[in-house]
């Protein structure tokens, strides 16, 4: 869950409703939003103030949870189809330089997961970008519900949003279809929200979150750095 969107929708809703006769609800992720007692100045007033933080319409119609993911998907496909750009120039290790490296390895087929404005196609050997927001991509299509198998995957930003449950159900499917002796390439922000999309719910990635994983996922850790903007670069090999 986007626990920003989350947080900005609950403190609206307790002031919709911070008075003595209402002292008996509460506000939680199962809240069925649509049965409050609403009257139409109050609902105004509460979609006016969220709509003005999101820039984003909703009815508000089921749980507090729903509407929370719902808008989340909303913001999160407008801020990386038509806000964020690509700063690839910027990093030492995930870089133009990162193409040598992973073409070194002599890929049958790589997986550029989340690949935005697809920088690497034609640099990087074999390559094929996965990314559900960006049309640039190959596949307009989620790692979820991605199917396929590569022997090199690089995920460089992209396994980063919302809570810890929804990173490790996406690295877990990376290592899926990952190839036995294959690498992964990430590059990670240890939750540096952005300036310009204040409400996309970063993660704060973490060696301890890397050495975790490495563990759970049988993968051998062979590199751990920090790379320009105080991101983290790693990278495992699939035992």
């Amino acid at each position: 869950m986007n626990t920003k969107i989350f947080k900005l929708l609950k403190e609206n809703l307790s002031n919709a409703f911070n008075l003595p006769k209402y002292a008996n609800i509460s506000i939680d992720e199962n809240t069925i939003v649509d049965q409050l007692p609403w009257t139409p100045a109050r609902y105004r007033k509460f979609k006016d103030s969220v709509e003005a933080e999101l820039s984003l319409s909703c009815d508000y119609i089921g749980t507090l949870s729903d509407i929370t993911t719902d808008l989340s998907n909303r913001y999160t496909h407008r801020f990386f189809a038509e806000i964020w750009k690509p700063r690839t120039n910027e990093y030492d290790y995930t870089g133009w330089q990162l193409a040598e490296e992973v073409n070194n390895l002599n890929p049958k087929s790589v997986l550029d997961v989340g690949c935005g404005y697809h920088p690497f196609k034609g640099r990087i050997h074999n390559l094929i970008g996965i990314d559900p927001y960006n049309n640039c991509a190959d596949y307009m299509v989620d790692i979820l519900d991605y199917v396929g198998e590569h022997d090199v995957i690089i995920a460089l930003g992209s396994i980063n949003f919302n809570s810890k449950d929804e990173i490790e159900k996406r690295f877990a499917k990376c290592v899926s279809i990952l190839q036995q002796g294959g690498s992964m390439f990430l590059r990670a922000n240890p939750g540096i929200s952005h300036k310009t999309g204040p409400y996309v719910d970063i993660f704060p990635w973490s060696f301890e979150v890397v050495k975790e994983f490495a563990d759970k996922y049988n993968l051998k850790l062979e590199t751990f750095k920090k790379d320009n903007n105080d991101r983290l670069y790693f990278v495992y090999k699939k035992l």
